[in-house]
């Protein structure tokens, strides 16, 4: 069975901005909850969060390649890789500019 790797590269990158917009709502949520900045332990749990984004964003970004790479299909690996980063600079580029002609 042939893997359609551009279809899965542009699900990784849908699967990467949901992420990015499921954590940037719990942040602007935090935001409206917390009135008082939080101290030390606000930095703590931030960092943490980051190490928990980071590793989520890898496992959806890097996984599959990961995976292809191990089972000897480096060429299919590097070119989903490829498919995923440009899908996601795709959207990285049509965000910026619905936000910059809506003027959010």
């Amino acid at each position: 069975m042939k893997t359609n790797l551009c279809l899965i590269g542009l699900v990784q990158a849908l699967g990467v901005i949901v992420y990015c917009a499921l954590a940037g709502g719990f942040f602007w949520l935090a935001e409206k909850v917390f009135i008082v900045p939080p101290d030390f332990l606000g930095i703590v749990l931030m960092l943490i969060f980051l190490v928990f984004s980071v590793a989520v964003s890898g496992a959806i970004v890097f996984g599959y390649p990961a995976y292809l790479a191990l089972n000897n299909r480096v060429k299919d690996a590097l070119s989903l890789l490829i498919y995923t980063l440009l899908y996601t600079l795709g959207f990285v580029i049509i965000i910026v500019i619905t936000i910059t002609v809506l003027g959010v």
